[in-house]
């Protein structure tokens, strides 16, 4: 069946999802107390409390004895609204200080030309080379400067470390219309914003010609404040971020949700919704789903708004209305997807009573998301499609002229996305495992491949099986986790190792993408999978951990945290130093939390030790003054939040 087709068809979809399925809040404890939540679309709770029933408080009882011979009064607009809690609100201020020691692993540029990257299509293709020489594994310091023009050799920089701290403000509301209807959000003030980043300072760089603000300190050293950051004034991010807002209405039949909404399946390591106090981004979905209930086990079926190729806000036709009804100019171009979940998971109170019973519970669930695209359309230029406006502030009347039409790519993607989840416990043990895939074929693979028309298949394998054992009254944890991903023999050595900051061209003759990717929200460790490699990929890795709670009050604990992680490569070709195995990690933390008040700190320091993998050996980079072996990367962090 064809995307549009699909898409035709998504109007009914609507309509037939809208009258099944119910509801299941879901928690389930991580290691050390860190709370999970396997499940689809589902707010957690905070940390170190009990999920609370959705929805505000019951209603009053109605006053006992009432005259039995008055009739009833009539009924009234917007009775049966809710008089308490109308209005909740939940979220975190959270305040991180980070400093990075050697994360570029003591090596520098290389002297490597940079291969260059072509997109678009035939024909109207850019090509761009954006650095004149290789990058270290690792962003490093602006003392370290890469080899001049010439292609001389870079200079030495002593520097090594990198230091800052970041603030964020977590907004969470939900508005509770009535006991059934509920609309969630979620907003993000001075979102990961570093502090001292926006002094008045930087809106004064251009104060002495005409478009210059006045007042504006003229230096640095003489700013007065932080303005808060805007877009083209002294950042990228506005200081209000708006990231998700969806509606919930249950009935007698299931319950309904619609809007842009977390995503969560499992342990969380493919789709991971971020709410964790530590979290960054997190998985959301534009998504119409519906729930429902049968023997214990919760069903959801779900249409999902994929990427939806050019709309009107991305030409100029948007600006000149930028208030108005936003129009999607063509159905061939978006991305189609679906979801269907069935998962097995108890309430917290009945699991607790189970296992103190010595119960074996299981809760398991079972996840199978499709995507596809058929074509993509862009234009070759930055102009709009033939089209006449009238700019939104009342002038005269903007003509666009004609241009030509944007360019057709036929894509041909089908991807399948199963995801299988378990949790076992028995009495002090609990062990959870979760393997996911992405399996699929895509026809015209464009930028993705040096050859645009060959086919590229898809085979993508993630895995995880994590186990803890709970001694002593609860407070002592002896846990073990493996992990893996699948790689891909593609490598590009003159770019970052981390995911987020390169892109890898599959080269000719290579017809497979097999390097699957873990969600960045699930947190293995803090050097190396987090901020050297970004996400768990390409690898596998074993991880001992264990902690102990030391009761000080009644809801405050101190806690000791120690973790060593081992990692490999699973395609050793793909790495620097085209070896097996790429090091081992110390973790070592302490951490207070005050649940009654809602008070969380803590302090990391982490040590990684690198191995061959990520060496830069001389039969391989054969450049003089590229070969440099790895040396061992530190971290210290400081950590504080408010949960509320």
């Amino acid at each position: 069946m064809t995307s549009r087709s699909l898409n035709l068809l998504s109007p009914m979809l609507a309509v037939a999802l809208a009258g099944v399925l119910a509801p299941a809040r879901m928690a389930v404890a991580q290691y050390g107390g860190m709370p999970g939540q396997p499940g689809g679309g589902m707010p957690q709770a905070p940390m170190g409390q009990e999920p609370k029933e959705e929805g505000p408080a019951e209603a009053a009882p109605e006053e006992e004895g009432r005259p039995s011979d008055l009739e009833p009064l009539g009924g009234y607009a917007e009775q049966s609204k809710k008089k308490m809690q109308i209005f909740e609100i939940d979220g975190y201020l959270r305040m991180r200080s980070d400093y990075l020691y050697n994360f570029n692993l003591g090596q520098g540029y290389t002297q490597m030309p940079q291969q260059p990257i072509t997109l678009g299509n035939a024909g109207t293709s850019t090509t761009i080379n954006p650095n004149a020489s290789g990058l270290p594994p690792f962003p490093v310091p602006l003392n370290c400067k890469p080899p001049d023009a010439a292609g001389g050799k870079a200079s030495p920089c002593g520097v090594k470390g990198l230091g800052s701290a970041n603030l964020r403000l977590r907004l969470e509301p939900t508005l509770n219309v009535t006991d059934q209807v509920r609309v969630h959000a979620q907003f993000d003030v001075l979102d990961n914003t570093i502090m001292g980043s926006t002094p008045d300072s930087l809106v004064g760089i251009n104060r002495n010609s005409a478009d210059g603000l006045p007042g504006a300190a003229p230096a640095n050293l003489l700013y007065q404040t932080q303005d808060p950051p805007e877009v083209g004034q002294n950042g990228y991010l506005s200081s209000i971020r708006a990231k998700r807002a969806w509606g919930e209405i249950d009935s007698e039949f299931g319950s309904l949700r619609f809007g842009r909404m977390p995503w969560r399946f499992g342990r969380g390591i493919a789709y991971n919704d971020g709410s964790c106090p530590d979290c960054d981004l997190g998985t959301t979905v534009d998504r119409l789903m519906a729930l429902t209930q049968f023997y214990g086990h919760q069903f959801a079926l779900a249409w999902d708004f994929g990427a939806q190729g050019l709309t009107s806000q991305q030409l100029n036709i948007g600006r000149n209305d930028p208030g108005g009804y936003p129009i999607d100019l063509s159905q061939d171009d978006d991305v189609v997807q679906f979801m269907a979940a069935v998962t097995r998971i108890d309430s917290p109170i009945a699991l607790r009573e189970r296992v103190d019973r010595g119960d074996l519970v299981v809760n398991y669930g079972l996840q199978l998301v499709y995507r596809s695209q058929e074509d993509t359309l862009s234009y070759p230029t930055a102009q709009s499609p033939p089209m006449t406006a009238t700019s939104s502030n009342g002038q005269t009347p903007t003509a666009v002229t004609q241009q030509q039409q944007p360019a057709f790519t036929p894509v041909g993607a089908h991807l399948v996305m199963p995801d299988l989840w378990f949790k076992l416990y028995f009495h002090a043990l609990t062990v959870e495992f979760e393997g996911t895939a992405v399996l699929g074929k895509i026809d015209n693979p464009g930028p993705l491949s040096a050859q645009p028309t060959q086919s590229l298949t898809l085979r993508q394998i993630g895995w995880v099986v994590a186990s803890d054992l709970k001694l002593y009254r609860d407070a002592f944890f002896i846990g073990f986790e493996t992990g893996g991903a699948t790689g891909d023999q593609a490598e590009d050595r003159t770019q970052y190792l981390n995911y987020r900051y390169r892109f890898v061209q599959q080269p000719l003759g290579d017809h497979q993408i097999n390097d699957f990717k873990f969600s960045p929200e699930y947190h293995v460790d803090e050097i190396f999978f987090r901020h050297i490699l970004g996400t768990v990929t390409n690898a596998i890795y074993f991880k001992p951990q264990i902690a102990y709670w030391f009761d000080l009050q009644q809801t405050r604990q101190l806690g000791l945290t120690g973790a060593v992680i081992y990692s490999m490569a699973q395609v050793p070709v793909s790495t620097p130093g085209n070896a097996l195995s790429y090091g081992i990690e110390m973790n070592l933390g302490v951490n207070y939390r005050n649940t009654g008040d809602g008070f969380y700190a803590g302090l990391t320091w982490a040590v990684y030790w690198p191995f061959a993998a990520l060496d830069r050996p001389a039969d391989i980079w054969t450049t003089p003054g590229d070969q440099a072996g790895a040396s061992a990367a530190q971290m210290l962090r400081a950590f504080f939040g408010i949960r509320f």
